[in-house]
């Protein structure tokens, strides 16, 4: 099958279009990531166009993650610009994927030149339901723009592609077709991700994530100031929120994922309390490392919980409720203490089915389903 992937960072699409390849698919993959990024991620320099030069410098900015507020403007404004270039040039094909927000341009040529059937991968929950969360917990609004740019690609789908239980019930409430969904959990590197013995010393929490609004992280806030004998280390940068002045807090800024593994390797539980997230990989990326998780319904976490085997190492919170985050906190530590040293929590079956080669096999037999 021939397939187009376009996408601008799309992190998932980037180990899409690689397994896709493995499995036999004809696949172009267009993106602003320089080439070298491309080839890192494993995908031949046949099946790959790079539009880093052409979106200069949009995209050179989008990729400065140390000033998130301007690498989130510079994305803002590359999905107009990148649509319109794919546009110009897309390839032909049967099937399309298109990253919301991004696709509307070239997923209508794709469907009028070449008959192609268009999904939208979306990796959230429905726009509206994301802005209306953060408005009403008094957080700032998506801005119009690319909250317009992101019904258009939903108007033009034949499918939805999501990664969670939630966010496909957004986009059911808004009316779009349950039909027309398809769930895909992500995948995760069960190479980089492995199980370390547990450290000794106190309980210590982690947070991977910028530090914001969305991500719940006042909540967390909360309960460091009323629990003093907790600490908690955050990895990632400061987003809408300014990073709290607490002793039984540090952040240790970005980390590549080679040292995002070492500091799992130190801690005992990770947190994800976000008000919407459409799924947190690194829910799966910490029980992979041996970490017990805690998320909000509003993750991915209640998916994992039922898939898993060992599903008592996942506990589901309601969003902004310090209170039961602390209470899950308390639980999860005893759960910790029954866990072993070792702390392996996936099954055989488990890496499986959560192996990015199983992601996949999944999108290819949906894919295969309706061309």
């Amino acid at each position: 099958m021939k397939i187009v992937i376009a996408t601008t960072s799309g992190f998932h699409l980037r180990h899409l279009a690689r397994e896709l390849i493995a499995v036999g698919h004809d696949v172009d993959y267009l993106t602003y990531l320089p080439s070298f990024r491309i080839r890192r991620d494993g995908i031949p320099a046949a099946n790959a166009s790079s539009y880093f030069w052409r979106l200069a410098p949009w995209s050179a900015a989008a990729l400065f993650r140390y000033l998130p507020r301007l690498q989130n403007g510079a994305v803002q404004a590359m999905f107009s610009r990148a649509d319109e270039a794919f546009a110009v040039n897309l390839p032909p094909c049967d099937a399309f994927i298109g990253l919301s927000a991004m696709a509307d341009k070239c997923a209508r040529v794709a469907r009028d030149r070449f008959g192609a059937k268009i999904v939208i991968e979306r990796g959230n929950a429905h726009v509206l339901e994301q802005n209306e969360l953060l408005v009403t917990g008094g957080g700032a609004p998506f801005p119009e723009l690319y909250v317009a740019r992101e019904l258009a690609s939903y108007a033009c789908a034949d499918y939805i592609a999501l990664p969670s239980s939630h966010a496909v019930e957004s986009f059911v409430e808004r009316g779009f077709p349950r039909e027309k969904i398809f769930k895909n959990m992500y995948g995760v590197d069960l190479g980089r991700f492995t199980p370390s013995r547990r450290p000794p010393g106190p309980l210590k929490l982690i947070y991977v994530g910028g530090w914001s609004f969305r991500k719940g992280c006042d909540v967390m806030t909360e309960v460091l100031r009323a629990a003093p004998e907790l600490s908690l280390t955050h990895v990632g940068l400061p987003l809408d929120m300014a990073l709290p002045d607490l002793p039984n807090f540090r952040s240790i800024g970005y980390r590549p994922h080679a040292e995002l593994v070492r500091e799992m390797a130190r801690h005992h539980i990770l947190l994800l309390p976000s008000r919407e997230d459409g799924f947190g990989m690194v829910l799966i990326e910490a029980l992979a490392s041996g970490l017990p998780v805690i998320g909000s319904s509003k993750t991915g976490a209640p998916d994992l919980r039922e898939l898993i085997a060992s599903g008592e190492s996942v506990a589901i919170v309601p969003p902004a409720d310090p209170v039961a985050l602390r209470d899950a906190i308390e639980d999860m530590a005893r759960h910790v203490e029954t866990q072993g040293d070792d702390r392996q929590i996936l099954s055989k079956m488990d890496k499986v089915n959560l192996s990015w080669a199983a992601y996949a096999r999944r999108y290819s037999d949906f894919l295969q389903s309706i061309v």
